[in-house]
């Protein structure tokens, strides 16, 4: 006997498939707690990720409720915090007792969950209700967890370099996208790095091209074994030098690219200038010492074009390999003081 399939799929199978229809991690953990909040109603939802220092993590917490009278009627926090007393308390917890602490906070009970990642907890999951969550509630938070980890390292894996750990070369045109997407004030919930789309709010995209110096000597000199241990070396010096919340990829060979938000070119100078004599001062074992060369500019609206803006930074990291390389330059300054010549047409520039 033939038996007719359901023609309604359960609630919680609908939302499975929903979120793992989602290609990018930002909107995917943001759309993972706006559903655990909606499903469970509850006050308020955060998601604690660890950054490379241990003392800090990446929030991203959502408010259904407005808290403060004449606010939204619901707001997502992204930022950079240091890690909150209640969570160092349930991390401890949870290492002696078990997966799920609970604690009392006032008239709301809060639950935080663990979040599992390629190397073990990454984070934490927490929810706040005026009321203690059902065994079978947490089975549910729990199970939905669990599905959203391993999807989401399925995505992780697929939007980082194998070698480095950074971002690779196609999040590098999705990340441009949501740029344009914010010079162009496009009406949708963007999320880049730690923060939500609000316009520029008086701060400036920076993006900088980096070469390392000689490398293929490198290679002929110790072999690709040592030359991938350079890679991988200056990708960590590099995740340390710069803020969690900057973007960083491998471009491509031994090209990589950051992009950061500040608030003016001095900065971004800093930034760029403390990366480049981090790298000048680090010891890389048996290769010693390793230089690089760096190319910036400003992501503008009118350049907004990935092959546009990465094209102007080249053309400053190529003349700083002119120069002597180990050294820093701004496609600006280098079109304002006439070293470069900007022609009529798009994207043409040439030295004199």
């Amino acid at each position: 006997m033939i038996q007719k399939l359901p023609s309604k799929t359960p609630a919680i199978l609908d939302i499975v498939a929903s979120l793992t229809t989602i290609r990018d991690l930002d909107i995917f953990e943001f759309s993972f707690i706006k559903t655990l909040a909606e499903m469970l109603k509850v006050d308020d939802i955060s998601l604690y990720k660890f950054t490379n220092q241990n003392e800090h993590c990446r929030l991203i917490k959502y408010s259904p409720k407005a808290t403060v009278e004449g606010a939204e009627p619901e707001s997502i926090q992204v930022e950079t915090v240091e890690v909150p007393t209640d969570i160092k308390l349930a991390r401890d917890n949870i290492k002696l007792a078990g997966d799920i602490y609970t604690l009392q906070k006032g008239d709301d009970f809060v639950t935080v969950y663990p979040v599992s990642g390629l190397q073990g907890i990454v984070g934490y999951l927490s929810i706040s209700l005026n009321h203690q969550l059902s065994d079978s509630e947490n089975l549910v938070v729990s199970s939905l967890l669990s599905i959203s980890q391993n999807f989401h390292t399925l995505l992780e894996e697929n939007q980082k370099d194998k070698l480095t750990g950074l971002l690779n070369r196609k999040t590098f045109d999705d990340s441009i996208a949501k740029i344009q997407n914010i010079l162009n004030s496009t009406p949708e919930n963007i999320y880049l790095g730690d923060e939500k789309r609000e316009g520029n709010n008086g701060s400036d995209y920076w993006l900088s091209i980096i070469d390392i110096d000689h490398f293929k000597k490198i290679n002929d000199t110790f072999g690709h074994i040592y030359g991938d241990e350079v890679l991988l070396m200056l990708s960590q010096v590099m995740k340390k030098t710069f803020r969690p919340k900057d973007l960083l990829f491998r471009f491509g060979g031994e090209e990589f690219i950051v992009i950061i938000k500040v608030a003016n070119k001095q900065e971004a100078e800093l930034a760029f200038e403390r990366f480049r004599v981090a790298i000048e001062e680090f010891r890389f074992p048996q290769v010693g010492q390793v230089t690089i060369s760096l190319g910036a500019t400003l992501i503008q609206q009118q350049h907004a074009i990935a092959s546009d803006i990465v094209g102007r930074a080249d053309e400053a990291l190529y003349y700083a390999k002119e120069q002597g390389r180990n050294k820093l330059f701004f496609y600006e300054d280098l079109l304002s003081s006439g070293v470069f010549k900007e022609k009529n047409e798009a994207g043409d520039v040439e030295l004199f």
